[in-house]
């Protein structure tokens, strides 16, 4: 056997540090290297002295000139070098007798000029209860490893700390073997709490030259607690390493990059399909009469003619199937697949061939319904859906028995289901489908439920109720929960949007929060649903074609020619359909109040009311009390002040349209409420036609196109004297005034084009698609789609349940594991503690106890409270000096295997920001009862507003939310919300730093296999972002040769799950968890207490 050397400075020096003051410490804990962690026991767990003497850094001249080579040969000495400046850079790493330099030499420059006293390098020690600190904290490192040398040969390890030797092994530490534990070499040296040091092992050869471990990458470590035993194996070998997907081995110490989501590319690629579910498919189905043949053209090659003479259909939004038919310039970047109805009868046996012919020429796939059910569902869709999407508050029973078993509403999910059945039938991953309006409200759920990695895009081209309005739906939640399972939800306005977060927020609880991208983000039952705003726009390019157009100029000038016969120079128009909805009677009564007040129109005005009349299914005229009433105040009108209105109740073709929008000088809107209207996009691009006066809109604010086109006048319709007045200031406008705005307006209109709206949302959607993928987020639906179809709750249908069986299988076969907890989720309130929470405590902290017991365990407890109050509270448990604890959000920590009066900081705050924050707070509390200040801590400050009425509270928190970011913009806090309270903290003190701080440590000796964190607040999602990014870089973790797969389950409590991948529901569920894996702690002690009888007994 080869003889060993001990190192007589090492063992003098630690002889020195023992005898100069140190602190004694009883029991610690600590991590080895291979991941797992044990506990030692030391008696007397010295400090570093103040006084100890500096490294020398000046190296020194050692022998030079000896041979370079390969296996087997001496490697190269170091050589003479007066400072370290003049070191070499790393070389490349060759065989284990050859030299490796380590690989962050710059690191280790920049420590070299640090003093050993920085308080970037040293933490303070909190002792309690009494909160002194006037000692810096230290962490006993004691190295170990196994290595086979020569006669003559020392082992030294070094690395980028300055008690390390800074890379130079002959100011490193020296190790020690003996006879009984050759080849095992150990060392024990007193490093700075919280250094993160890189280190190798060095052989010094009998001829003084070196032998690095030249295959490994620098080991690492995080100097944490009282003593840190690193465990390292076998020399030049690693013994646990973290690997990628790929398995690849992850760089240690490297901070994930997180991609933004602007930062990604989303193109619209040829292989990309798209399914276009309409209510109606945007073409023109003429039967002819002798031959019973079936001829179909595109909504926008229909002839003028025949559009004058056919019967305007009812619709959810007629100007929809416009916006429908140009996403055909959409199949020049991808394919474009329409589903939708015909709006005609065909035989069953017409419709297989129909449905070829269609899909070979348009490329559109029919749904054909009975013509009963189609008539019912019209009617459902338009006498029920439509007035209360359109603000009409429902008085008659009848809307009531519409929603009930058997009626209505099961017949209009049943034609959903016709709908959908085409795209589920033809679907691949990665298609995109686009739902349009309310008539397939349900469609979302049917999809998602079918093709779960569907990207779905739901489109409301109306209005959306006010949540007082909505919630007199009988099926409301039903309606929410469907649509939640689209990706996106578009609208045109954000008032509209407005009202559905607002529904979504008071009826089912759901919080949201802006997204990148000018989005605002949902998540239901784990699905991530975006919300967007943004007002379609019209095929300009082609509108202003058709404007130059032969048969447009010879309107124009009928229209002018007409309008100088009747002596009229001065030209309103209006252009609505025939429904109250539009608010043509209220347009009559502001314009007769107006000719009133301002005689000198009542000779020269003139408004030609254009009004559509609306058909249903069976070809009957609809709204007919209304058509009697415009009619009788037309007449009145005319009657008072003749040839003032000219009533047209019909459809007009292209050309008199535009040239009619040219010829006038103020186009005018009344509808009382309107989703979308694109006749003022129109207006705009023909008054800037050849000959056109450029007019002005005049629109009624309760339309969405009012709030996006810049420089309109806007009115209330309903009070007849401010539009009377405001139908005057357009007429005065003054000129400049007009120029500009429309000017304005023609820049917007034509920048605005269906095929840019539609390009930016499909492009928003495969970036937030792709986003999730990169992420690591689940773009499947679960069985939560099923929600609005059956009666079954959340928690009996959702996967994303945390299972404990699954966290069981993973526990049982993983070696290193690391727990955190949330200590609101172990603690009952005060009222349970009164009806028996106090034995579920104990129970939870005897499971807690079992876990620690059990070799590769590591629990961290997290908690808002003080020190004081968590040592309180845990006072009762057993081997507390075992578990890692956080207070104060992680400003104080406890690391594992400390005793309890050692609590570390890894940061300084600066407190003085806690007076303006307590003086504003405090005025908060005063007006608002059942609040209280909490300003006991050390690095933040909190209002409570838990026991107060939630609605009002929650409006103070908001605005005292925006008082406290004005007022410390400036500090160096941040201002967050969480569970019923406002906390201003320091920056960096955050759950998710700390828990970022403990996966790096354990991330630079190997990781871990096993990763268990529960949270139940917002504030948690910071911790849960941490481990993401740890479960992105890392899904293997070798181990002694052996590739083990990591578990990593983030759980969020009490709230459906956001970032976590899970949820549990109570605090019953959290104690079921952590009981079964204490049940399996104590069943591998069992079985290994059983092993050990049985080998005694042999």
């Amino acid at each position: 056997m080869s003889a060993m050397k001990r190192s007589n400075s090492s063992t003098s020096a630690l002889s020195s540090l023992g005898s100069s003051g140190g602190l004694d410490f009883p029991v610690v804990e600590s991590v080895s290297a291979g991941g797992s962690w044990r506990s030692t026991v030391d008696d007397s767990v010295m400090r570093r002295s103040n006084s100890l003497e500096n490294q020398n850094t000046v190296l020194r001249r050692n022998n030079s000139g000896t041979k370079g080579g390969g296996g087997g040969q001496e490697a190269k000495d170091l050589g003479s070098f007066e400072n370290l400046s003049q070191l070499p850079k790393t070389g490349s790493r060759q065989n284990s007798s050859a030299m490796s330099r380590p690989n962050s030499r710059e690191g280790s420059m920049q420590k070299m000029s640090r003093n050993d006293s920085s308080e970037e390098a040293m933490k303070e020690v909190v002792k309690l209860p009494h909160g002194q600190a006037n000692h810096k904290a230290i962490t006993r490192v004691e190295f170990k490893i196994r290595v086979q040398t020569n006669l003559g040969d020392r082992v030294v390890v070094t690395g980028s700390a300055q008690e390390l030797g800074f890379w130079e092994p002959r100011n490193g530490v020296e190790m020690v073997t003996t006879k009984e534990t050759y080849p095992i070499w150990t060392a024990v040296h007193h490093v700075p709490s919280g250094e993160s040091v890189e280190y190798k092992y060095v052989v010094i050869q009998g001829d003084e030259s070196l032998m690095w471990e030249s295959s490994i990458e620098n080991r690492m470590f995080t100097a944490e607690g009282m003593v840190l035993a690193l465990e390292d194996g076998t020399f030049n070998q690693e013994s646990a390493k973290l690997l990628n997907k790929d398995f690849v081995s992850v760089e240690r110490g490297k901070t994930l990059k997180k991609t933004n989501l602007s930062d990604i590319v989303a193109n619209i690629d040829h292989s990309d399909t798209i399914y276009v579910i309409t209510n109606r498919l945007p073409l023109i189905s003429t039967r002819d009469p002798e031959t019973r043949q079936v001829t179909f053209e595109w909504l926008s090659f229909a002839l003028d003619a025949n559009v004058k003479d056919s019967k305007v259909m009812r619709s959810m939004s007629r100007h929809a199937g416009y916006v429908v038919e140009n996403l055909r310039e959409l199949r020049s970047k991808c394919r474009v697949v329409f589903v939708g109805g015909l709006g005609i009868d065909v035989p069953e046996d017409e419709q297989e061939a129909l449905s070829q012919e269609l899909m070979d020429k348009f490329q559109c796939v029919p749904v054909y319904l009975e013509e009963a059910m189609q008539s019912e569902y019209e009617d459902f869709c338009h006498n029920v859906l439509k007035p209360i999407f359109h603000f009409v508050h429902p008085t008659s029973a009848d809307i009531c028995r519409a929603f009930a078993a058997e009626a209505k509403w099961q017949l209009y999910s049943q034609v959903n289901l016709e709908y959908v059945k085409p795209v589920v039938q033809n679907f691949n991953d990665g298609d995109c489908v686009f739902v349009f309006d309310l008539g397939l409200m349900m469609a979302p759920t049917l999809i998602g439920s079918r093709a779960r990695t569907a990207n779905i895009c739901f489109f409301f081209n109306t209005p959306f109720p006010s949540s007082e309005i909505f919630r007199t739906m009988p099926v409301r939640k039903q309606a929410l929960q469907s649509l939640l399972n689209a990706d996106f939800i578009t609208f045109h306005c954000f008032t509209y949007a407005r009202h559905f977060l607002s529904c979504c927020s008071s009826l089912l609880g759901l919080e949201n929060r802006p997204a990148r991208g000018g989005l605002v983000n949902l998540v239901f039952n784990g699905h991530h649903v975006h919300v967007r705003a943004s007002h379609v726009g019209i095929d300009a390019e082609t509108i202003c074609r058709r404007l130059s157009e032969e048969r447009v100029r010879e309107e124009f000038e009928k229209w002018i020619g007409y309008f100088q016969q009747l002596k009229r120079q001065v030209v309103l128009v209006g252009y609505d359909d025939m429904e109250p909805l539009s608010g043509i009677t209220l347009k009559l009564r502001a314009l007769q109040g107006m000719l009133k007040v301002y005689p000198e129109y009542q000779t020269s005005l003139v408004l030609v009311q254009v009004a559509i009349g609306l058909h249903d299914s069976r070809g009957e005229m609809m709204h007919l009390e209304y058509v009697e009433e415009v009619l009788r105040v037309v007449e009145e009108v005319n009657g008072q002040y003749p040839g003032t209105v000219i009533l047209k109740q019909e459809k007009m073709p292209f050309a008199p349209r535009v040239a009619l929008f040219s010829a006038a000088d103020v186009l005018v809107n009344s509808a009382v409420r309107h989703g979308l209207s694109l006749v003022p996009v129109e207006y705009v691009l023909a008054g800037n036609a050849v000959g056109g006066k450029r007019g002005t809109l005049l629109l009624s604010e309760f339309t969405a196109c009012s709030k996006v086109i810049p420089g309109v006048i806007r009115t209330n319709p309903w009070r007849e004297e401010d539009f009377a007045r405001s139908i005057v200031k357009s007429l005065r406008q003054p000129k400049h005034e007009r120029e500009h705005w429309n000017a304005e307006q023609l820049a917007w209109c034509k920048h605005n084009t269906v095929l840019r709206w539609a390009e930016n949302i499909l492009e928003d959607m495969k970036r937030i698609r792709a986003h999730m993928v990169e992420m690591g987020e689940d773009i499947a639906r679960s069985a939560c789609c099923r929600v609005g179809l059956v009666k079954s709750s959340y928690k009996e249908i959702s996967s994303n349940i945390l299972r404990p069986s699954e966290v069981n299988t993973a526990y049982s076969s993983c070696k290193t594991r690391l727990v955190l907890l949330d200590m609101d989720l172990l603690r009952p309130s005060k009222e349970e503690m009164e009806d028996g929470g106090d034995i579920v405590w104990q129970q939870t902290l005897g499971s807690i106890e079992l876990l620690l017991k059990e070799q590769g365990n590591c629990v961290f407890l997290l908690s808002s409270d003080s020190p004081e109050n968590l040592l309180n509270m845990l006072k009762r448990m057993k081997g507390i000096d075992k578990l890692g604890l956080a207070a104060e959000d992680g400003y104080y920590y406890k690391w594992p295997g400390s005793p309890r009066d050692r609590w570390d900081q890894r940061q300084h705050v600066v407190t003085q920001w806690k007076e303006v924050c307590s003086a504003l707070m405090h005025t908060y509390a005063e007006r608002t009862t059942g609040t209280y200040v909490q300003d006991d801590q050390v690095a933040s400050i909190t209002w409570h507003y838990g026991v107060s009425n939630p609605d009002f509270a929650r409006m103070q928190g908001k605005e005292l939310l925006n008082h406290l970011n004005d007022t410390l913009a400036h500090l160096p806090v941040e201002v967050v919300v969480g569970k019923s309270f406002v906390r201003v903290r320091h920056q960096g003190v955050t759950k998710g730093n700390l828990v970022s701080h403990i996966i790096q440590h354990y991330s630079s000796r190997g990781g871990v296999d096993f990763l268990l964190c529960l949270g139940d607040d917002r504030i948690d999602e910071d911790m849960f972002h941490t481990l993401k990014d740890y479960q992105q870089a890392a899904q293997y973790r070798q181990f002694e040769g052996e590739e083990q797969e990591i578990k990593v389950f983030t759980c969020t409590v009490g709230r459906q799950p956001a970032i976590a991948s899970y949820c549990l529901y109570t605090h019953e569920d959290v104690q079921e968890v952590l009981s079964q894996l204490s049940l399996q702690t104590k069943r591998k002690m069992r079985s290994a207490a059983t092993m050990l009888g049985l080998s005694s007994l042999q």
